[in-house]
């Protein structure tokens, strides 16, 4: 202990000798196994943490949980592609055959199956020519043009497509429908108007036809 004495002031000066006292070895191994158990209790059976340490198959595991979510989105987005592209396939072959109605090709002469023939022709590479259901409305004005078959309870009614050939300055209204099938179940909740899990694809044209000689 050190006395100053500065003026009238006594400052006290205590120093302090820090030493560093090893702890037994007994008592360090006690607290490392303490802490060890500590440790083991909130840590994976050996057998778990074996595993973690193998890293062999993981691109394996890895492949098999990512595998079947990817090809089921691969799935999806082809069947909708084809859906689509079907769709545009039938509205191209139902286009060109209105074309031919309307310029007098296929005149108030023109059957039924003749119609069908000529549809079938444009979009035979994709659908069945017996499944296709064709409604062929003609009347005098666009206000009496009435709404094209459309399914009900989940059926299509083959009574509801009637067929009328047109002649030169009459409105006609040309429906074609055929049924898809969609077969990602996924999928059918959204794309499927039918209880079969059809979907449902229709061409619509609708025009007046030029005044042709008949």
């Amino acid at each position: 202990m050190k006395h100053n004495f500065n003026g009238s002031l006594l400052v006290w000066s205590d120093l302090i000798e820090f030493r560093v006292v090893q702890m037994p070895t007994t008592v360090q191994t006690n607290h490392t196994e303490t802490a060890r158990k500590r440790v083991g209790f909130f840590s994976a059976p050996k057998i778990v943490r074996r595993f973690s340490k193998d890293d062999k198959g993981v691109t394996a595991i890895e492949f098999a949980m990512l595998a079947m979510p990817f090809f089921m989105l691969l799935m999806a987005i082809v069947e909708t592609s084809l859906l689509f592209f079907a769709g545009q396939v039938l509205e191209s072959a139902v286009d060109d055959v209105g074309r031919k109605i309307r310029t007098g090709q296929l005149d108030q002469t023109m059957t039924e199956d003749q119609l069908r023939e000529e549809i079938c022709d444009e979009a035979a590479v994709l659908f069945d020519c017996d499944g296709l259901l064709i409604d062929m409305q003609v009347v005098a004005t666009y206000d009496e043009l009435g709404d094209s078959p459309k399914p009900e309870d989940g059926e299509l009614d083959p009574g509801d497509f009637k067929f009328e050939a047109a002649g030169p300055k009459q409105i006609v209204m040309l429906t074609v429908v055929a049924e898809w099938p969609v077969f990602t179940n996924y999928l059918q909740q959204f794309l499927s108007g039918l209880n079969n899990g059809n979907a449902v694809l229709t061409g619509i044209a609708a025009f007046k036809t030029e005044p042709y000689s008949s």
